[in-house]
Parts: structure tokens; C-alpha cells; sequence
């Protein structure tokens, strides 16, 4: 997949909501925070992303976050959360992913989830905000050792499968 016609949904130069590309083939993939890639240039995650939408058959995509602060390092994001920016992050996605039924979720975070104790609250908002449209969580391949959903920079490029997402919850 090329990546022209890309459209970036942020505010200003540290909040990023989403990179998106659309297409008849929808891939919603949730990383844990932006870093680099813009709506001009991907970054090494979104050329990996690129890679897995398409070896799956997907013709478009959106980049979205547990939480929208750009960070290269996602142990440096603030130890509390913004709760307003998280609210604005719940907008975004319901907006870009609007009514789609059955839409195809890719959890793509890692192991940086541990790296801020509200991502996981994240998380479950974001699923408890998804679960109506009743969607279809994937992951790349098998879980970390620690039982995540593999980030796309460390992982092969494998089907997807798919997330128990409540089991992981618990």
C-alpha cells in the first residue's frame, strides 16, 4: 500500500489522533502512542503497518493510540493521564471509525503498555466505546511473553489473529 492520500487528524505538533488512508477494507489499528510518522512521511511503525495491511488484504487503514501525545519514547509520556485529552482521544476514534459494523481492530501496542499506569484504562474505554459496532480484535500472531498483543516493529509479518480482548481486560 502507497502512502499518498494520507490524512492526519491532530492538534498542533504533540497530539496526534490518527493517521488515515481510506479504502473499501478498513484496518483500525491501535498502537500506544504517536511518534513520528506524519500524514507526508511514516515513520518505521507505520511502514510495518503498511506491510501487515496488506499482506492481510486490506486497501486502507487507520493509526490510532491508547493515548494521543507524541512521544518517541512511550516511557517518557506523563505519569497522569489528561482526562480531558484522553476524552478528546474517545471522540476522534468514534468519529473515524463512525458506525462501521463488524469493523477489523488491530491491537498493536506491545509491551508499551506497561510504560504509563492509565494506558490500560485507555484501553478499556476504548473497547467499552468500540463493543457496540461489535468488532472483530486482532492481533499480529501470538501474544509477547507477557501476554500482549505484539507492537508491529518486532513482530513478522504473520496473519493476524485473533485477540481475546476480555480475557485480556481481566
Amino acid at each position: 500500500m502507497d502512502y499518498t492520500n494520507v490524512k492526519m487528524r491532530a492538534d498542533g505538533d504533540t497530539i496526534r489522533f490518527a493517521l488515515l488512508k481510506d479504502g473499501e477494507q478498513m484496518l483500525y489499528v491501535f498502537g500506544v502512542n504517536p511518534s513520528t510518522a506524519t500524514d507526508k512521511k511514516p515513520d518505521r511503525t507505520m511502514q510495518k503497518v503498511l506491510g501487515f495491511a496488506d499482506r492481510n488484504g486490506f486497501d486502507g487503514f487507520a493509526m490510532m493510540n491508547l493515548y494521543p501525545l507524541r512521544s518517541t519514547n512511550p516511557n517518557a509520556l506523563p505519569k497522569a493521564m489528561d482526562e480531558e485529552l484522553h476524552q478528546r482521544n474517545l471522540t476522534e476514534i468514534k468519529e473515524v471509525i463512525g458506525k462501521k459494523k463488524n469493523p477489523v481492530i488491530l491491537f498493536a501496542f506491545g509491551n508499551a503498555i506497561g510504560a504509563a499506569p492509565y494506558l490500560k484504562k485507555c484501553l478499556k474505554d476504548i473497547v467499552s466505546t468500540l463493543q457496540p459496532l461489535n468488532p472483530q480484535w486482532k492481533q499480529i500472531g501470538k501474544p509477547t511473553k507477557w501476554g500482549n498483543p505484539r507492537h508491529p516493529l518486532y513482530a513478522h509479518y504473520v496473519p493476524f489473529e485473533n485477540f481475546d480482548v476480555e480475557a485480556y481486560l481481566k
